[in-house]
């Protein structure tokens, strides 16, 4: 949601990003910095590897027990559904785990030594992302039917 990227962008802003400017002045909608973009990315990994390690169970030892007719056809109905329930959450966590890693290789966030805003408001356009980053200025213009490009 984009909501937790704005909020997860706001954490992870550091006295590099800021240089002294308040945080009120940065648009979170947009990705602030490659080194805050990379921090916010990397929490939302570690956040899902961290449920993956609350299941006692791996996804494939839940596939192993719906495997085992005869094993399976002795939980009761609640007992089939809650283990199948399970494994689709697991499975949907690795796909997010996939997705994200994706992203983070797609917008070269997976190398060291990543820039900072350095007191800049205006944000990145990382690799992979669409077009030219708009600044808030433009967005509003640009929903009032105002020209953006004034020249």
């Amino acid at each position: 949601p984009v909501e937790m990227l704005e909020y997860l962008r706001l954490m992870m802003m550091t006295p590099e990003d800021t240089r002294g400017k308040p945080l009120s002045d940065f648009d979170y909608s947009r990705t602030i910095s490659p080194a805050n973009e990379a921090a916010v990315l990397q929490s939302v990994v570690e956040a899902v590897n961290y449920q993956f390690s609350l299941y006692p169970q791996s996804e494939e030892d839940d596939a192993n027990i719906i495997k085992d007719k005869a094993l399976f056809r002795l939980l009761s109905y609640n007992q089939r559904m809650a283990v199948r329930h399970r494994r689709n959450e697991k499975r949907l966590l690795k796909r997010t785990l996939v997705a994200l890693e994706k992203q983070i290789r797609n917008k070269g966030l997976d190398v060291d030594g990543l820039k900072r805003a350095e007191g800049s408001t205006l944000g990145d356009v990382l690799r992979g992302d669409a077009g030219k980053q708009k600044t808030a200025l433009e967005d509003r213009l640009e929903k009032m039917g105002l020209p953006v490009d004034i020249r």
